[in-house]
């Protein structure tokens, strides 16, 4: 990609910062699959690239809607908790992740060119083909040391490694089913290895949530190759490995360690909250905190609480849970407009794999804190950018059902679209 391709027709002011933020966005998509560090690096130049196309006079385009006071909402939360928290610096300073969700900004500011949102994917798989591969390295070389071994390749944990396996999976297939072009046989042969290293994560709530945005997609833009989904997961547990398919089987069975010790570890969650109910206990990590409430029957440690909305209402309260609902409705119902919205083929796929994302962390969020691990959640940001991107390249939804109030200044929508 030469840099004279971005931000084609962006001769005004703040076109030239905005080809930096351009440039930023495609380098996080690349990094995002091996290195949180790259990521926001590209992220923090991106977000300063914007801020200097709008100090030079250009107005930000994206349609105002209510994710905005949602947002504002929950990080409001997050600090009126810590206001309240015993461990003030510490709760501070997990707080300051909240500022990825600028990711969502940068990405519906500099991918409104569809060039760029063309190349999002591409750079994605390319990210994950490096980890993939690496993974598969370091599985080889560990697994006979190891029996009990879980891939996790260049990323922090097994955990994390899975989410985002789940995701760039989920990616490539919306690409393989909406695409039409002899393009599409490239993003189902991508589909394999890494399917192959988010088995060999053995992350089972990151399976369920690529199953279940597997399915979304199947339904929504390949419906005849629906039973392909069942087909596979029985493959897997008829043909996989001893350890493998116990795993996959140990899904449902609550006498399972893992799932035992999740359910003692909600238990006391739910114990906090009775005793911390309007403004939670802090963001801070909570393992002390657990200690002092752990069960009996608890399996294992952690400084989290392995739900999304436990450990929210753990955190941030009642005032913080209602936050998380308010900006997940308001998330998922921008991607349902740009779904609506969305006439090209290609962006149909982009934001069918935006919403299959964002249905993955969910479904994964009800047994670990993917709201809480960065590299997850910025696959979400980055899906939930692009869906305003798509919705501000379209004239039938501007500023249609949008509240009066936002952070930013839009432009109307004559200027809106391309």
């Amino acid at each position: 990609m030469r840099w004279s391709d971005l931000a084609p027709g962006e001769v005004g002011p703040g076109g030239g910062a905005l080809r930096v933020a351009q440039f930023a966005l495609l380098v996080l998509a690349f990094a995002l699959p091996f290195s949180i560090a790259i990521t926001e690096g590209a992220l923090v130049l991106g977000l300063a690239a914007l801020a200097v196309s709008r100090a030079r006079g250009r107005e930000f385009r994206f349609e105002r809607s209510w994710l905005e006071p949602a947002s504002l909402a929950l990080i409001g939360a997050w600090l009126l908790s810590t206001a309240f928290s015993n461990e003030k610096l510490d709760s501070l300073i997990h707080v300051r992740k909240l500022y990825a969700i600028g990711l969502i900004y940068l990405t519906a500011e500099a991918a409104r060119d569809p060039r760029v949102r063309s190349r999002i994917v591409p750079m994605l798989l390319m990210g994950a083909a490096l980890t993939v591969a690496v993974g598969f390295l370091i599985y080889a070389a560990s697994i006979t040391r190891d029996p009990e071994y879980r891939m996790k390749s260049l990323l922090s944990n097994q955990m994390t490694s899975g989410g985002v396996l789940a995701s760039v999976l989920l990616w490539a297939l919306a690409a393989a089913a909406g695409r039409r072009d002899r393009g599409r046989w490239a993003y189902a042969a991508a589909i394999v290895p890494l399917t192959a290293g988010l088995v060999l994560t053995q992350t089972r709530s990151h399976w369920l949530g690529a199953a279940a945005g597997a399915a979304m997609i199947l339904l929504s833009l390949a419906p005849k190759w629906w039973w392909t989904l069942p087909i596979g997961i029985a493959a897997l547990a008829r043909f996989a490995p001893a350890r493998l398919a116990s795993r996959l089987f140990s899904i449902v069975d609550v006498h399972d360690p893992g799932n035992q010790g999740r359910l003692s570890m909600w238990r006391s969650g739910l114990d906090i909250i009775r005793e911390h109910p309007l403004v939670g206990v802090g963001c801070q990590d909570l393992l002390a905190l657990y200690r002092r409430y752990r069960y009996p029957d608890a399996t294992f440690e952690s400084g989290h609480f392995h739900n999304n909305f436990i450990q929210i209402a753990v955190m941030t309260g009642a005032v913080g849970l209602a936050a998380f609902v308010f900006w997940l409705v308001a998330a998922a119902r921008q991607m349902v407009r740009a779904r609506r919205a969305a006439t090209r083929r290609e962006d149909v796929a982009l934001v069918t794999g935006a919403i299959a994302v964002f249905a993955a962390m969910l479904v994964a969020g009800m047994f670990d804190f993917t709201f809480g691990d960065a590299e997850v959640m910025y696959q979400s940001y980055l899906g939930l950018g692009l869906a305003l991107a798509i919705i501000g390249c379209s004239p039938n939804l501007a500023l249609r059902d949008s509240p009066r109030v936002g952070i930013l200044p839009s432009s109307p929508p004559s200027v809106a679209a391309p």
